[in-house]
């Protein structure tokens, strides 16, 4: 197939932002297809290619790879502003209203540059299906008018929460908008239950994948590690309480707590309580791969469950690490299932008792390793199976 495929955030962005369909589009050129990544230019104000000549930059590219085409942000002023803040704040909601209504999303300014690429897209690359990821309606907007430039269908990715991301009173009007997508695609199952309130769409679940699967080397120290937004201080209290009953019992030594992640200032004052029993460890921001080197030589690793969030993509990562993980203060069903498939040892603690609990069972050492070859199952590589099948199914349909 020849796709193209619409995301809002470079590849190259050290946010999770970047990630999936960075990844997919890798996942798929390795599969023998030709795909083309549109996204805005990163960082904001580099050098984009210019429209003239991309038809020869398509011919001489190397498909082995996706070709990431960066696309300048091109007017909208009063947009720009009114996402940064600037507006007072009734002129502000006046001009969301008007991008959604007009514009259909708050990024008019990356749609614009986006089309300058439109017309060598359709005659010097001819796409055979468009799939966009729903990280911004934007990024539908963009992909529904460039697959019907090129006659071909588009397929919707949903990713995020449509009635938490939405404002209010727009989100029936854009899901009548991109009603027309020929398939979608969505991150979990619970991301499903969430569409099929707004979408008449044939949906597949397509969970993210991994970079790598770990072999789970036993660590030493014994790692605490938390990584990522802590969102409600109150989750991180009742960590830290958990951790500070368990190291009071003696029955644990050469423990470390170590945080990696943008909460860095909070969770060095919430840690407070573990100096002198634990050496306290705060890094900020870490790649991937340093992340997952951290991970996987951790005792054990935690994160915080965030509400808004239909379905937490890190589980996943936490469980290729192969270590135990801990969630606080609660899991969907969904996650629990898909790590008993794994045989990853995951707790939910929802107070520091059942963390003192967990803590004792993951230090006594006798928990069994996750299984290497359903870990394998959560690679891009073999969630791109997944993918493929949906975008011919796509194409097909339209034929």
């Amino acid at each position: 197939m020849k796709a193209v495929f619409v995301n809002h955030c470079h590849p190259e962005m050290p946010h999770v932002c970047g990630l999936r369909l960075g990844r997919f589009a890798s996942a798929m050129a390795g599969r023998g297809h030709r795909v083309v990544l549109i996204c805005e230019a990163f960082p904001r104000g580099s050098a984009c290619p210019d429209p003239a000549v991309l038809g020869d930059t398509l011919a001489g590219h190397d498909w082995s790879e996706p070709f990431v085409l960066p696309c300048p942000p091109m007017g909208h002023r009063r947009a720009a502003e009114a996402r940064t803040g600037v507006l007072p704040a009734g002129w502000r909601h006046l001009v969301i209203g008007a991008s959604f209504a007009f514009d259909n999303g708050m990024f008019g300014d990356w749609q614009a540059g986006a089309a300058r690429y439109f017309p060598a897209l359709v005659s010097d690359f001819g796409p055979d299906v468009v799939w966009s990821t729903f990280g911004n309606t934007d990024a539908w907007a963009i992909a529904q008018a460039l697959a019907g430039r090129a006659k071909c269908p588009w397929v919707a990715d949903f990713k995020d929460n449509w009635s938490a991301f939405l404002p209010a009173g727009f989100a029936g009007l854009m899901a009548r908008r991109f009603g027309d997508a020929a398939q979608m695609t969505v991150l979990s199952e619970g991301h499903c239950d969430e569409a099929d309130r707004w979408f008449n769409i044939r949906k597949t679940v397509l969970y993210s994948g991994v970079d790598a699967v770990s072999g789970g080397a036993s660590p030493a120290p014994f790692r605490i590690l938390l990584a990522g937004s802590v969102y409600d201080g109150r989750n991180l209290a009742r960590l830290i309480g958990g951790i500070r009953r368990w190291l009071e019992t003696g029955r644990a030594s050469d423990v470390e707590f170590v945080y990696a992640g943008n909460d860095g200032d909070r969770v060095a004052d919430a840690a407070r309580p573990l100096d002198g029993l634990c050496r306290v460890i705060v890094h900020g921001f870490i790649g991937l791969p340093d992340l997952a080197a951290l991970q996987s030589g951790a005792a054990v690793n935690v994160y915080v469950q965030n509400d808004r969030n239909i379905f937490h993509h890190k589980c996943l990562e936490l469980m290729a690490a192969a270590r135990p993980v801990i969630a606080l203060p609660d899991e969907s069903g969904e996650t629990r299932r898909l790590a008993g498939e794994a045989g990853c040892s995951l707790f939910v603690c929802a107070d520091p008792d059942q963390v003192v609990d967990a803590l004792e069972v993951i230090e006594s050492g006798t928990l069994p390793p996750p299984d290497p070859e359903a870990l394998d199952a959560f690679t891009w590589a073999r969630r791109a199976e997944t993918l493929e099948a949906v975008l011919s199914a796509a194409v097909e349909g339209r034929r």
